[in-house]
């Protein structure tokens, strides 16, 4: 039997793969940026026969007509997976409290609540666990007054960027810099004294509670999962008070000792399958493919690249800063993106590029290549990314790594199955008893022997 998927927030695929390579038909998704409904159709192209392809903003979605337009009934779907975008909950740079991509989360339930799907999976960074955001009531004057100091604060970071590639830092600016602080640090502390903060997880409970779902959490990590990279991302589980049945989430099947955080105490004995690595996903690169411009290597400039040969494997620069002579000497502060270098035989850290560029090969001088990205990632070998050089990178870098989604996909089978399964014996057992039929295990072969008996 196949079962049936809604994403939202689907990018280039990454959690679509996962999800249709264990036999789901997608119906309908949905992505505001062009480039990524574009990589995913053109790797899975099935999707324009199956799905309604949606290139909005989820805050244009009708959700009364989400059904029509997808020829479904409320309550029939079997699973609806929102990887919401989590810019406002990411422990990188200024989170404002009042961005507005932090309550995207509320369309997705809304969304949710329409549909009624089975199952409602949630996906985000696991700072979304300590996350909060203005509540919605919040006063006008608040919200406007936070807007306009991480506005503040964004300019700033702006412009010691630009200053700081100039060697032209002042202590004018620093001292700015630390006025712009503590106001920051004094309006978050009356915000949380005022009752203006709502916690995001609680929140979402509430709202997921509140249409009729019992909802749990955990923080998986792909490289459980067989991924070479240790991204972790929190998935939340929302399923229908109508249905019984308990949701397991997916058991690890790969492991090392850097990858123990967050696995259950019960799992920590267990056997596992040895992680892979980043030398594991590239070796299986065919580098001997010169069309292939996913695996173009960026042109760096002469200086960056003869910084690059001060990282040791597995460090960055700022580590190494005083090993470098005078004329390549920066700022401690640099782009992570590009002064880490892989270590090749550990699974790599979480892959978000910076100014377009992903880490440093472990023995090569230069950034990752978006294909070298993709594979460490999890994404088929032959998967084509479009856009610019910038909109690839982050294609891979915001992505579910496929691994992950497709032990997501298997939970939700076997969950799924459950309910078939209770369905079966409701239903189709004493049917099976009043035509004297035994042995009979598929509903599909009870629904033919119905049928010739009503035809005979």
């Amino acid at each position: 039997m196949a079962y049936t998927i809604f994403e939202t927030f689907v990018g280039a695929g990454g959690a679509h793969i996962g999800f249709c390579e264990n036999g789901f038909i997608s119906k309908y998704v949905n992505d505001i940026e062009p480039t990524c409904l574009k990589t995913l159709t053109y790797n899975n192209p099935e999707i324009k026969e199956t799905a309604y392809i949606d290139n909005g903003s989820i805050l244009d979605i009708e959700p009364k007509e989400l059904l029509k337009k997808t020829n479904m009934k409320k309550g029939e779907l079997d699973v609806f997976f929102g990887g919401i975008v989590c810019k406002g909950f990411s422990l990188a740079g200024e989170k404002s409290p009042n961005d507005e991509r932090n309550y995207f989360y509320h369309k997705q339930i809304e969304l949710v609540e329409e549909v009624q799907p089975k199952i409602s999976l949630i996906e985000n960074v696991p700072g979304i666990v300590n996350a909060k955001v203005l509540a919605l009531d919040t006063p006008l004057e608040i919200k406007e007054e936070v807007d306009l100091l991480w506005k503040e604060l964004e300019n700033f970071k702006g412009l010691k960027a630009k200053l700081r590639k100039e060697n032209n830092i002042t202590p004018k600016l620093e001292e700015q810099g630390k006025v712009l602080r503590k106001k920051k640090e004094t309006i978050l502390k009356d915000l949380e004294n005022k009752g203006y903060f709502v916690s995001v997880l609680e929140d979402i409970y509430a709202m997921y509670q509140k249409i009729g779902y019992r909802v749990s959490h955990k923080v998986l990590n792909s490289a459980w999962y067989g991924s070479s990279t240790k991204r972790e991302r929190i998935i939340i589980v929302a399923i229908r008070d109508d249905i019984k049945e308990e949701f397991n989430f997916p058991v690890p099947t790969h492991m090392d000792d850097s990858l123990m955080r967050n696995l259950d105490k019960d799992l920590k004995s267990k056997k596992y399958q040895k992680a892979n690595t980043v030398n594991f996903a590239l070796s299986l690169i065919d580098y001997s493919n010169i069309d292939d411009l996913d695996n173009k290597p960026m042109n760096h400039a002469p200086k960056t690249v003869e910084r690059f040969k001060y990282i040791p494997e597995g460090e960055n620069i700022a580590k190494n800063i005083d090993k470098l002579p005078e004329h390549l000497k920066i700022s401690r502060f640099y782009s992570r993106g590009s002064t880490m270098r892989l270590h090749g035989d550990k699974p790599s850290p979480t892959l978000v590029p910076g100014h377009s560029n992903f880490p440093v090969h472990p023995r090569e001088h230069r950034s990752i290549s978006v294909r070298e990205a993709s594979v460490i990632t999890g994404f088929p070998l032959d998967y084509k990314f479009f856009g610019s050089h910038t909109k690839r990178c982050e294609h891979v870098g915001n992505a579910v790594p496929p691994q992950l989604s497709s032990a997501l996909a298997k939970s939700c089978i076997e969950f799924l199955k459950q309910i078939d399964n209770k369905s079966f014996d409701l239903i189709y057992k004493p049917i099976a008893k009043n035509l004297n039929i035994n042995n009979i295990y598929f509903p599909e072969v009870i629904d033919n022997i119905i049928q010739q008996r009503v035809y005979l």
